[in-house]
């Protein structure tokens, strides 16, 4: 089976889409490599992304969902905010990793057996302004709590290209024991509008992978309107649990023709 494919971003930054449509990307440097994120862990990523490089690989995890910290036992070695390693052990059960395979035709019929096992190696830390030298590239890590409490945006410095990945995006979601509110979200975008000066692109890790500038200052304006009950508050499902949109969508896009959105239950709206 086929789990992989990938798209070449730029002559350092590789795009790498698994089966099922997440996407992680690999930061390749003079020096050595950094791949972001690792996908679900369906199919060896590792032995993937040694054929689009030679350099030594290292992992950065953004934060700890199942769908970006599958294939991180491939790898000796992983950086991960400390912070989300209660999201790492909650959503590395196996059980449910495999039941996540059965939410989407796609990946219904990957062998239990092809899902790699989660992470038991102890893994190193990041803190918000570390940056990594991959040799005339830097990765400079960015904290942006919120989605969970150690999700981390990834700013690739010479690029001037920076990963959203799930911490700001077309449908945020803030919805569990693990996410903030919505005013202490606020905050950490605030924080993430001081580096806009610092890059031109935005990638991500689900749909359409891309976003233009002004997908933070849109999904700022959600936290307001929810923060003031003027947002759309329109009920939604996820996972079982009972959320609400802060604007109004047709499918996967808002009717405004806006692109962001969150997804929050009413704990959350505080």
């Amino acid at each position: 089976m086929k789990y992989f494919k990938s798209d070449i971003l730029s002559q350092r930054v590789i795009r790498i889409i698994e089966l099922g449509g997440v996407c992680c990307y690999l930061v390749i440097g003079d020096k050595k490599a950094c791949l972001l994120d690792t996908g679900s862990g369906y199919g060896n990523i590792k032995e993937y992304v040694k054929t689009l490089t030679d350099k030594p690989i290292f992992v950065i995890l953004s934060h700890g969902h199942y769908d970006h910290m599958g294939g991180a036992a491939l790898f000796e070695e992983v950086y991960i905010n400390l912070e989300d390693l209660p999201v790492f052990h909650k959503h590395g059960d196996m059980v449910t990793r495999y039941e996540e395979t059965q939410r989407i035709p796609e990946t219904r019929s990957i062998p239990y057996l092809d899902i790699i096992p989660t992470r038991t190696q102890a893994m190193k830390g990041i803190q918000n302004g570390d940056i990594f030298d991959l040799g005339n590239i830097h990765i400079q890590m960015i904290s942006v709590p919120g989605h969970t409490p150690g999700m981390m945006c990834p700013l690739i410095l010479e690029e001037r290209t920076i990963i959203f990945g799930d911490a700001c995006g077309v449908s945020v979601l803030l919805f569990d024991e693990y996410s903030s509110c919505v005013s202490e979200y606020l905050k950490s975008l605030e924080v993430l509008k001081t580096y806009e000066n610092d890059y031109d692109t935005i990638y991500r890790n689900h749909g359409t992978f891309f976003s233009e500038k002004s997908l933070l200052d849109n999904v700022i304006e959600c936290c307001h309107l929810i923060l003031t009950n003027q947002d759309d508050h329109i009920p939604v499902e996820f996972h079982h649990y009972h959320l609400y949109a802060a604007k109004e969508t047709n499918e996967f896009h808002r009717i405004d023709g806006k692109e962001g959105n969150i997804l929050y239950s009413l704990d959350k709206a505080k």
